[in-house]
């Protein structure tokens, strides 16, 4: 396998080190085990994902969320990684090896750094959107019942946040998701995509997404 892990390496320009080119080459030859989203836990891992969407991309960093068939995460991209994902597109399967997993309070957030590497690859994985409050990240579709003022608040920086009801469910919308609201009426069909639970509250932050639920497959 040294042979490999070296070819690896070359093929990343060598951007990775030996650690994560033979996970990539374990991975190939289908010698890893198949971890799946709810069975994340904090620890280094590699595992295979589609991409639901791509959101913040900053100069340091990317964010996106994942999924495949038992749930979502939110990845985050960081170092030479932050290159990588600029040919990454949402709908992409991708591998991604030597990853670290830390549990935030959105659930399990995936890690690529220095010694990390994600790839697109030739694979359909089934990642299907399904609705109902749950553990990590999830979506809700209903009724817009209450949309309240939008209010300030200072943490750092300024932020903003707006409540408003679903269908008995009461969810803060913080910052970009703030101001995505206001296109809506009260009495309106949305979709809420990878909110988390936090406090007893629900809240939609910068990686979720709402959309016009009439339109929504």
């Amino acid at each position: 396998m040294d042979s490999e892990v070296q070819e690896e390496i070359k093929r990343f320009n060598g951007l990775i080190d030996e650690e994560a080119a033979r996970l990539l080459v374990m991975a190939r030859k289908g010698e890893l085990p198949q971890i799946t989203i709810n069975n994340l836990k904090e620890s280094t891992l590699s595992l295979t994902a589609r991409v639901m969407h791509i959101g913040t991309r900053e100069k340091d960093v990317v964010k996106m969320v994942v999924g495949d068939e038992t749930g979502y995460a939110l990845l985050k991209l960081w170092d030479h990684n932050v290159g990588v994902a600029r040919h990454v597109r949402e709908g992409d399967s991708i591998h991604v090896a030597n990853a670290w997993v830390k549990k935030r309070s959105y659930g399990m957030e995936i890690n690529v750094g220095k010694y990390g590497m994600i790839e697109r690859v030739e694979r359909d994985i089934p990642a299907p959107i399904t609705f109902g409050k749950r553990d990590g990240l999830f979506n809700l579709k209903g009724t817009l019942r209450k949309k309240f003022p939008t209010t300030m608040y200072v943490d750092d920086v300024e932020h903003f946040m707006c409540r408003i009801v679903v269908d008995g469910y009461d969810i803060f919308l913080l910052d970009e998701r703030a101001r995505d609201i206001q296109r809506f009426c009260e009495g309106d069909t949305i979709v809420l995509l990878w909110l988390y639970r936090r406090n007893g509250g629900i809240y939609a932050d910068e990686w979720s997404k709402i959309v016009n639920g009439d339109n929504f497959p």
